[in-house]
Parts: structure tokens; C-alpha cells; sequence
């Protein structure tokens, strides 16, 4: 993991929630949507006051298709990498484009857009990590666009959490166990949601003041009726077609479960070169004690118990920030398929009496 900020400043004001304004979500989730499943991220621009974070702005990140052919930073993780340096040009002439027409340009943080909430890796850290430097304040917003599509919107601003960013300040970005325990970082809670509430302008809200209300009118057959507004509800919330989001959450669960055990397997083996190395070290010691003791009654020069630093060299601890992100990002799988059963359940035992019927007849 490339090395990390460890001298990050004091957050003074911190908010305690998220507004966001409705067309910035219009933008944002149009971005998303259209682009899936490739993943894509953008800026988000706006202001902290009185401990709540408004997010009055926002641009995407140009895809790496839509830079030239022969640009050397185009790959697959600029798409949703905002430090990359392609992004952070484009980032530069759009603030001071925004900054003529007299547009809110101040970052706040970046959005991303998500396949089954499958966010959870280190560009993600690092790259809050670097906006946390500039501002304490800055979030990101995860777009979960298959989970969108299911009839809800998934959207959810996260930060690092305070237990995050001590632990990484006491171990100078290395995660070591010790400093996990000490700062009770868990999986849990090294990052931290923030609720978010969606804003209508004035004009917006009159606008669906203004709206005709759903009407059905008669079409072709007498006993066919059709909605004549946009706004007239549909049933697709009542799809049973539940097979192919829940069979690749569980599919996704078990491989993060195949890469928790990978992970655990190689702390287990660290674990055990340290043993191993430590009982090496203490027999030295030990050998070194009784063979002081004869020096001393030769009246030789001892040797110092302290050098065996300069035969034994113990194993490097992996950083523990692989096995805190695996390990959430299986929880998060494990929650959306407890969320959606839940959902499915309602759907089933709603027509379950219609399908008795059907059943019988």
C-alpha cells in the first residue's frame, strides 16, 4: 500500500450530517447510471456551516475513453481514482471555470459509483486520506447503482472515522495489531455514515406543486387504462425477479470470504515466524546468560544480551488495514442480503393467498 498522510490537521467544526441539493443527486446518479457497470467518480463542491455539510455542486471525471489515444494516464483506475493525474487537471480548470460564473467551488469531498456496494479497498482510503488534508470535513458519497435499480435509492456519504485516523497517526500509516487494539478500531467503525438529506430548491418544490396529479384514461380495449402523467405510480417495486441481485451478492460473499481466510492464512503464518523466531531468540539469550557467567568468573569481558538484534531479525507484521476492509466489505454484502430478504419477504407474503388460489385451481 503506497504510504499514507500521517500529519493530518485537527477538525474543529466536524459536521454531524449531510444536505445535499436535489439537482446535484439528478447529476450525480445520471453520471452513474448511464456509465454502469463501468465505475466512474466525480467531484463534489459546496460548504460547512453550523456542523452540517451542503453539497451545492457537482462534476463528473472525464472516463479514460474520453481523454485522447495516446495519453499515458488513461487506464481503469483513474475512473475512479480523483488524485490521479489526469483528474486532478481537469479538477484544477474546472474549479477556476466554476470560480468566473461565481459557482461554489470549494471541495467537499468526491462521489463514486458503486456495484453491489463493492467499495471497500485502499484507493478508497487514500483517497480520503488526501482530501482529509485539505479538509477535515470531506465525505464521500457512494452510489450503489444495481441497488438503485431495484426500486430505492442507495446513496450514502461516509468519512473516516476519528478511531480511523488515530490509529493511523500512531502507526504512521502501518496498522499494526497493537495499534488497532489500542484505538478499539474495528471493521465496524473505520468509517462513518452520515445521514443525508436530500433539499428541493424554491423552484423545484413549485414546480411539483404544480404538476398535475396522476390520471388513468381509456385506451384501445375499454378495460385498459393508461396513466396520462409521468408521475402516476407503476408496480415495479412488486418485481419478484429476486434470483440475479441476491445470487451475486451471495456470489460476491463468498469470494471476500475466500480472500478474508487468504488474509488470515498469511497473518497466521506471520504469527508463526514470530514464534518460531522468538523461541531462537530466547535460547540465544539464555545461551548467552551461561556463557556471561563463565566470562565473568574468567574475568573476560561479557557479551551484551542485547545483540541478538545482530543475529535474529523478526518478521515484519502485515498491515492489519487489508483484514478491517475485507472484513467489512463483508459485512456490507451480508446486511444487503438481510435488507433485501426482508423486502422479498413482504413482496411473497402479500400474494401469497393469490398464489394459493392459483394453486388450487
Amino acid at each position: 500500500m503506497a504510504n499514507l498522510i500521517t500529519t493530518l490537521p485537527e477538525q474543529t467544526t466536524p459536521v454531524h450530517s449531510v444536505v445535499i441539493d436535489s439537482g446535484v443527486l439528478i447529476k450525480l446518479s445520471k453520471h452513474t447510471t448511464e456509465s454502469f457497470p463501468a465505475s466512474v467518480c466525480g467531484l463534489i463542491l459546496g460548504l460547512d456551516a453550523d456542523s452540517i455539510l451542503q453539497v451545492t455542486h457537482a462534476f463528473p471525471f472525464p472516463s479514460p475513453s474520453q481523454e485522447p489515444s495516446g495519453s499515458s494516464q488513461s487506464s481503469n483506475d483513474d475512473a475512479v481514482n480523483p488524485r490521479s493525474k489526469a483528474n486532478i487537471r481537469y479538477q484544477a480548470d474546472m474549479i477556476r471555470l466554476l470560480k468566473d460564473v461565481n459557482i461554489e467551488a470549494n471541495p467537499v469531498g468526491y462521489y463514486i459509483s458503486s456495484y453491489l456496494s463493492g467499495f471497500f479497498s485502499h484507493s478508497l482510503i487514500d483517497n480520503l486520506l488526501s482530501f482529509h488534508a485539505t479538509n477535515p470535513n470531506s465525505i464521500i458519497l457512494v452510489h450503489d447503482v444495481t441497488r438503485s435499480s431495484q426500486g430505492s435509492l442507495a446513496l450514502k456519504a461516509y468519512r473516516l472515522s476519528k478511531e480511523f485516523l488515530a490509529t493511523q497517526k500512531a502507526s504512521g500509516g502501518k496498522f499494526s495489531s497493537e495499534s488497532v487494539v489500542a484505538n478499539n478500531l474495528t471493521y465496524l467503525n473505520f468509517l462513518e455514515e452520515l445521514p443525508l438529506t436530500i433539499k428541493n430548491s424554491h423552484l423545484t418544490t413549485s414546480l411539483l406543486h404544480l404538476l398535475d396529479s396522476p390520471s388513468f384514461i381509456k385506451k384501445g380495449d375499454p378495460q385498459t387504462l393508461v396513466a396520462s402523467s409521468t408521475l402516476a405510480s407503476n408496480f415495479d417495486s412488486l418485481d419478484l425477479s429476486i434470483d440475479p441481485y441476491l445470487e451475486k451478492n451471495v456470489e460476491y460473499l463468498l469470494d471476500s470470504m475466500d480472500d478474508y481466510y487468504t488474509e488470515q492464512g498469511t497473518f497466521n503464518y506471520f504469527q508463526r515466524q514470530l514464534a518460531r523466531e522468538q523461541t531462537k531468540i530466547q535460547a540465544w539469550v539464555q545461551k548467552t546468560k551461561s556463557e556471561n557467567a563463565l566470562r565473568e568468573r574468567a574475568n573476560l569481558p561479557t557479551v551484551s544480551e542485547d545483540d541478538w538484534q545482530k543475529h535474529f531479525k523478526l518478521p515484519v507484521e502485515p498491515s492489519r488495514l487489508d483484514n478491517l476492509l475485507i472484513s467489512a466489505q463483508i459485512n456490507q454484502y451480508a446486511n444487503q442480503i438481510e435488507e433485501y430478504g426482508s423486502v422479498v419477504s413482504s413482496k411473497l407474503f402479500a400474494i401469497q393467498n393469490d398464489q394459493v388460489q392459483e394453486g388450487s385451481s
